[in-house]
């Protein structure tokens, strides 16, 4: 009798679970589990949010957002990147804000420069004056008590032209280049247009 009920709890035994190599499986699952699994079956972290800026919601970076358009309007390219704010743009930011005020940093500018941006950068390296792509003033936009704004413009290209590199400036030309920002080569023949959104957080 006893050696029944062994063969039968045995028999129970291998049917609920199946011992291979130090793993311990159930018959109807598709892969074994590994006997020290504490870790692998605890819940998934939850997913983290943005650090919140006090009364106005998550903080979003400053971003650059490129478009290319056919003279048709269908869009051909568009890249979204983070930008750099150079030593010379914090710098224009204090005098701004507590030093001497200086001319505002709303001149957008394109280069084909394939050089990486660098915070002691106090120009843009190859600056594109030819073929509609030359610097032009962006247009701003701000809602009241926002901690962002945007600086916009739409080149529209009057030949074959490549880009690569924007900046912002406080001048028609020379001037402070504060912020400055690459992205994928993108190249424009006459009647594409480029639009660059620049989204600055304070």
């Amino acid at each position: 009798m006893q050696n029944r009920i062994k063969i039968a709890r045995s028999v129970m035994l291998a049917i609920s679970f199946v011992a291979i190599g130090g793993r311990l499986a159930t018959p109807w699952a598709g892969q074994a589990l590994p006997l020290e699994t504490t870790e692998a079956l605890a819940a998934p972290p939850a997913e983290q949010a943005l650090p919140l800026q006090e009364n106005h919601g998550p903080r979003v970076p400053n971003m650059v957002h490129v478009v290319a358009r056919h003279a048709n309007g269908a869009v051909f390219y568009e890249y979204i990147s983070h930008n750099l704010r150079t030593n010379a743009g914090v710098n224009w930011q204090y005098n701004q804000m507590a030093g001497t005020t200086a001319a505002v940093c709303t001149y957008l500018a394109l280069s084909n420069d394939s050089g990486a941006p660098a915070a002691t950068d106090t120009a843009l390296a190859s600056e594109i004056t030819t073929n509609g792509l030359a610097r032009a003033t962006a247009t701003a936009s701000h809602t009241a008590n926002a901690t962002s704004y945007t600086l916009s413009n739409t080149f529209t290209a009057t030949g074959t032209q490549s880009a690569q590199k924007a900046g912002l400036l406080n001048a028609a030309s020379a001037g402070t280049l504060c912020f400055e920002n690459t992205f994928t080569q993108v190249m424009l023949s006459g009647g594409d247009t480029l639009t660059v959104t620049w989204t600055i957080n304070f």
